[in-house]
């Protein structure tokens, strides 16, 4: 039946897709450096259709992963997106426990990653229909009485990704300052309206990873899996994202940098990179001018612990994605993802079919 779904449906739509996207065959590369390896667009176009011949699409993430300066041999070595989708999410929800509510709510997160002694942000308030309950007090409150108060706070959609939907929050004197900028307290009340919004307390981060981007709280996507073959938790290659500009925050679907990490010393590697619509590469940061490959992120060792830790307390998932700060005292987890996407860790470190092979069959 899927078979027959691919050739009638996903193949032909894969088909027109490319044909209508000339930016699946036709981009700047991400390895100008490699003088005379790169492809014509010719031959890239019938590599993407190659692809969609044997998975059903065209490879998004083909100028980024540098299939336009490498053999068909070492292109094969990254994983195609939608085969690995479709691999993580039945591996995640094939068991009887079923814990992805923990990591799809934030505040269920927040209540579960402390009660087994992680370390989260602070919750503060939770928003609903307009509405403000204090954690604190455990009293609702209007937003009138919230400015009553000084305020410092990161809020985000309760079941948001991506950045989206994202705003910090400062209170001072009764002003009101959304992103930095000055704002009103119906314009506060509208925000808090368009969703439930959890509102935390801003991480101080670690000073070394402030001189990377100040304005941002860079954070590891940080990846464990559980062995279907041993059963023990396994670190998957993984990356430090990184903002830029005036960004507050770090996602890279937001125009901040992915950098790989070097899972045995926390040394980051030599490139950091934007997604396509944003840049290309890049090995220092933009505006701290830090070299991404001199740069060693403290804690580590600590991070990867904890995060192992913290997946043996869920028995029901295969693989988590963790969003990781770097407090001052140590790792801080923003939350953890079971739909974790592979296209960042590829880019930063290599094709992983090794390693998806390894730890995603027996």
């Amino acid at each position: 039946m899927i078979c027959l779904y691919g050739r009638l449906v996903l193949r032909p739509k894969g088909l027109v897709n490319l044909l209508k996207n000339k930016e699946l065959y036709r981009h700047p590369s991400y390895f100008s450096e490699k003088e005379g390896l790169h492809k014509s667009p010719s031959k890239i176009f019938w590599e993407q259709v190659r692809q969609i011949i044997k998975y059903g699409c065209a490879n998004a993430f083909y100028f980024p992963y540098g299939c336009d300066v490498k053999s068909l041999s070492e292109c094969d070595e990254y994983i195609n997106y939608l085969f690995f989708r479709n691999r993580r999410e039945s591996l995640n929800f094939s068991n009887k426990v079923n814990c992805t509510c923990i990591l799809r709510d934030k505040i269920l997160f927040n209540i579960f990653a402390n009660g087994i002694g992680i370390s989260t942000p602070e919750n503060e308030l939770y928003t609903v229909n307009g509405q403000l309950f204090d954690f604190k007090t455990k009293k609702q409150l209007t937003v009138d009485e919230l400015c009553q108060n000084n305020h410092d706070l990161f809020c985000k959609l309760v079941d948001g990704e991506c950045g989206n939907g994202v705003f910090q929050l400062h209170i001072q004197q009764g002003k009101v300052f959304i992103n930095g900028s000055p704002s009103t307290r119906e314009e506060l009340e509208k925000h808090f309206r368009q969703g439930r919004y959890i509102a935390q307390t801003v991480i101080k981060q670690h000073p070394l990873m402030s001189q990377l981007h100040p304005q941002s709280i860079n954070s590891m996507r940080l990846i464990t899996v559980r062995s279907l073959k041993e059963k023990n938790i396994h670190v998957f290659p993984s990356i430090l994202r990184i903002g830029t500009g005036n960004s507050i925050v770090d996602n890279t679907s937001q125009g901040g940098l992915a950098v790989g990490v070097d899972l045995k010393t926390g040394r980051l590697k030599q490139y950091g990179f934007y997604k396509p619509q944003f840049g290309l590469k890049v090995d220092i940061h933009p505006d701290s001018h830090i070299r991404f490959d001199q740069f060693v992120i403290p804690h580590f060792k600590e991070a990867i612990s904890q995060a192992v830790y913290f997946h043996s307390m869920l028995p029901g998932l295969h693989s988590v994605g963790w969003d990781i700060a770097i407090g001052q005292n140590g790792p801080v987890f923003i939350e953890g993802n079971d739909n974790w996407e592979i296209n960042g860790p590829q880019i930063c470190n290599g094709g992983l079919m090794q390693e998806f092979k390894e730890l995603f069959y027996k």
